[in-house]
Order: structure tokens, then C-alpha cells, then sequence
């Protein structure tokens, strides 16, 4: 991929570490790899913690390997969208960008 493009995935966590590790590990991928920017949205980030130690459960807003991490809430904060939107189901961001 030669265009740096930006990257929003959005990770509903249901299942504990299946949907939050199959995310994460695209989002590493996406900027190790690729070179992208990758925002990962979760909605659960104690699960995202317990599988990522430097994370803060509590933080709004954190990078850890390159991927800004950002919890999801229930409200949008009105962030602009990125160029490309992933979302893992059962996340149902529909309508909120």
C-alpha cells in the first residue's frame, strides 16, 4: 500500500478476546506494515487492557503501537471520519458517521 490513507475500526468487544484480537491485530498491522493511521474504537477497554498491559481501562484517548485508541462511546463526539471505515460485528456504527 503506498498511500498513507486514515483508518477508523470500530470493535464492539462481545465475545472477551475474539473481536478486540482480531481488531488490535489489524490495527498493528495496518500501521507496522503499511504505514496507515489507524484509530481503533472499542467499546470495552478493560477487555482491550487485559490484552494490551500498557493500556489504561479509564483513557478516552491512548496510542499503543503506533494505533490511537479510542473508547467508543455512546454518543458520537463528532470526530471526522476517516478515509476508510472498518466495522467488526456486531459493532453497528450505522449512522454515526
Amino acid at each position: 500500500m503506498s498511500v498513507k490513507a486514515s483508518w477508523d475500526i470500530f470493535c464492539a468487544v462481545v465475545d472477551n478476546f475474539g473481536d478486540i484480537g482480531v481488531t488490535w491485530r489489524l490495527a498493528r498491522q495496518l500501521v507496522a506494515e503499511h504505514g496507515q493511521r489507524v484509530r481503533l474504537w472499542v467499546d470495552d477497554l478493560e477487555t482491550f487492557a487485559r490484552l494490551c498491559p500498557a493500556a489504561s481501562a479509564n483513557a478516552e484517548q491512548q496510542m499503543h503501537q503506533g494505533v490511537e485508541v479510542r473508547r467508543w462511546p455512546r454518543e458520537w463526539p463528532g470526530a471526522e471520519p476517516a478515509d476508510v471505515v472498518i466495522e467488526r460485528s456486531p459493532a453497528n456504527c450505522h449512522g454515526l458517521i
